[in-house]
């Protein structure tokens, strides 16, 4: 994790390598509370194999500060920037930890074609979603579970770069990537499966791992897994390629493969051989806006000649939002579901579900957003016998958010 760190400051030295009257800097951030009526289930951020991030030990219903979340932008010259995304969260984690840190190289073009490379700890760009400050979706509170789980466990630690060749039918972007210190993605989607999160995994956080999955392996809950780390020491990547008509909406393909060596070990940890397919697709139809994810996956260890566990996962959703200037109207469906083969755990690991959820947002002013968001998950694993749960399980989550901003609201 010592190089990763080193990696996630470079951002940092390149604000500061020049003098100070050379940077235009901009600040954006947001402090959100919350009223939520939590489900009866536990919480994953407590141990639990709950699908939602409350759970019966928040209470119900129990008022939170959910988190501060502040972004730096830091235009050092015309083609360079730096950015960093920082959070406080009084509840998990590290009290103060980053989310992303990264420069950016993009010269002037005067042309149909623009290129630009990046180099840092940054979001991959598969998400139609999420595009707001720290990975946070602007139709609701809580993401798809594509992109809950990728906020959790995915992190480009390493180089980035786009070209794009822009006509007046639209714009094509090609987005390839190398990076490192991803090695243990794909350990929360097998031993907890997907997830509907807006709280995304901090560069320096250690997650907690379902009090199931330490009782499997005869250890004494809680256990942590360290997400960001390299293993192996070879290099992941992805392709992104793109389509977007002007206004009229657009069509994203991405593969991505961490290239880990699943019989690597580092210490307690073995790497992840983690790879998926997603697709994106968004459509403008006047005031509404219509957006369709899916994703296809597996990933794999194999410590050992007498032990491997493989796991297949895959997603979708649809999205409708609907803009009415103060207000914004959403509903989504998700579909979601994973299949592990281990003769030590199968069929344990895997599940089935899908989850409906409603939002509104209301927008009395520019600093402040109030939501308010219904969200219902059905899910069956029967991981949860192990804790003496059943196997079925429906949770219900309300929650009601009073959002205040610093600077510009995005979207």
């Amino acid at each position: 994790m010592r190089r990763a760190t080193l990696l996630a400051a470079i951002p940092f030295a390149a604000a500061f390598a020049v003098p100070a009257w050379a940077i235009d800097f901009k600040f954006d951030g947001y402090a959100d509370a919350r009223l939520v009526l939590p489900p009866t289930d536990d919480s994953y951020l407590d141990g639990g194999l709950g699908k939602l991030r409350f759970g019966r030990d928040d209470g119900s219903p129990n008022l939170h500060l959910t988190e501060l979340v502040g972004e730096g932008h830091a235009l050092i010259t015309p083609e360079i920037m730096a950015t960093a995304t920082g959070r406080i969260d009084p509840n998990y984690g590290p009290g103060i930890d980053l989310l992303e840190s990264w420069v950016r190289y993009r010269p002037v073009s005067t042309t149909e074609w623009r290129w630009s490379v990046k180099a840092g700890a940054f979001f991959p760009p598969n998400s139609l979603e999420n595009d707001e400050i720290g990975w946070t979706s602007f139709w609701t509170l809580t993401p798809s579970a594509i992109n809950s789980w990728i906020g959790s466990e995915v992190r480009v630690l390493g180089t980035e770069g786009t070209l794009e060749w822009r006509r007046n039918e639209g714009t094509v972007t090609l987005i390839g990537a190398v990076f490192g210190w991803n090695d243990n993605a794909g350990t929360l989607i097998a031993d907890r499966g997907w997830n509907f999160d807006d709280r995304v995994t901090g560069l320096f956080e250690k997650v907690r791992l379902p009090d199931a999955t330490a009782l499997m392996r005869h250890k004494v809950p809680p256990i942590h897994s360290e997400l960001f780390k390299e293993i192996d020491g070879a290099p992941g990547w992805y392709l992104d390629l793109s389509y977007e008509p002007d206004d009229i909406g657009g069509i994203e393909i991405m593969r991505y493969d961490n290239n880990a060596d699943p019989t690597a070990k580092s210490g307690g940890d073995v790497a992840w051989r983690t790879s998926f397919w997603n697709l994106g697709l968004d459509k403008q139809l006047g005031k509404l806006t219509l957006l369709a994810q899916g994703m296809v996956g597996s990933t794999l260890i194999q410590p050992s000649s007498h032990f491997r566990m493989d796991t297949n996962f895959r997603s979708a959703y649809l999205l409708a939002g609907l803009d009415l200037d103060d207000w914004w109207l959403a509903g989504r469906v998700d579909v979601f579901q994973t299949r592990t083969f281990s003769p030590a755990v199968n069929p344990l690991l895997s599940e089935d579900g899908h989850a409906e959820t409603l939002s509104a947002s209301y927008l009395p002013a520019k600093w402040l957003r109030l939501t308010g968001e219904l969200m219902i998950v059905d899910s069956n694993r029967p991981e949860r016998v192990v804790t003496g749960d059943v196997p079925q399980q429906t949770e219900v989550q309300l929650q009601f958010s009073t959002r205040f901003y610093l600077g510009a609201l995005g979207n």
